[in-house]
């Protein structure tokens, strides 16, 4: 698959293929998280919850096998791959727009599940139609405890399939880690946050918000690196 992904491209002189369909995908996906959350906003409810969940699910699958594929996080780690610019350029400008973009993809993917979980949980079927329920909405000790267990397992199975299996690199399993931590860190919160917003239906709308501003940047951010990596600075 990696040297499927790296067949020369069709956007750009010096893209890739996996680059190009990265990119392209990037803009359909948030085009269709704008179509959902204005279904949202119109109290389209059902609609809303049909777009949102083909869209996130296609959105990790895709995702989650490209990054794989390419291990795109670790050039944060292991130096000037791929880059053709001065090195002044990628210190300063590249290193900090890729690692930002890679913490906004990370983010952006916990909270498609989240969002997609909570969702469930804030709403209701009313005459066929989902609307979201007003009312307090938690997590039991139990579920957490579960919850926090599972994440410990898929890691270790995970730390497992990348040495033996891919003999990773250190800054791999270091990427990976990070991304396992922030998955935990976030369901850990989770505790806060029904604190702050305890009521599930104004929880969705705000936390709704927030991740669309989440992909927004990922947009922006994938943007820049494209521009960087293919059209000003390709390496020679």
């Amino acid at each position: 698959m990696k040297e499927t992904l790296e067949q020369p491209g069709f956007l750009a002189t010096a893209g890739t293929l996996g680059a190009d369909v990265s990119y392209l995908l990037a803009l359909v996906f948030t085009l269709l998280f704008l179509v959902a959350w204005g279904f949202a906003k119109k109290a389209q409810g059902t609609k809303h919850h049909k777009l949102i969940l083909v869209s996130m699910v296609s959105m990790v699958v895709y995702f989650c096998a490209y990054y794989y594929a390419r291990q795109l996080g670790v050039l944060a780690f292991e130096g000037k791959e791929g880059f053709g610019g001065p090195q002044e350029v990628y210190d300063n400008v590249f290193l900090p727009t890729l690692t930002t973009h890679l913490v906004l993809v990370t983010l952006g993917l916990i909270m498609a599940f989240y969002m997609l979980i909570e969702g469930f949980r804030a709403s209701e079927k009313v005459n066929g139609e989902y609307v979201l329920k007003a009312g307090e909405l938690k997590v039991s000790a139990k579920t957490f405890k579960i919850v926090m267990f599972a994440i410990l397992g898929l890691w270790g199975v995970n730390q497992l399939f990348l040495t033996l299996v891919r003999h990773a690199s250190m800054g791999a399993n270091i990427a990976w880690g990070l991304i396992f931590g922030t998955i935990a860190l976030v369901v850990s919160i989770e505790k806060g946050i029904e604190k702050l917003l305890p009521d599930g239906a104004r929880r969705h709308r705000i936390l709704g918000r927030g991740t669309m501003i989440i992909y927004g940047l990922i947009l922006i951010t994938s943007t820049m690196t494209y521009l960087m990596l293919y059209v000003i600075y390709p390496a020679k």
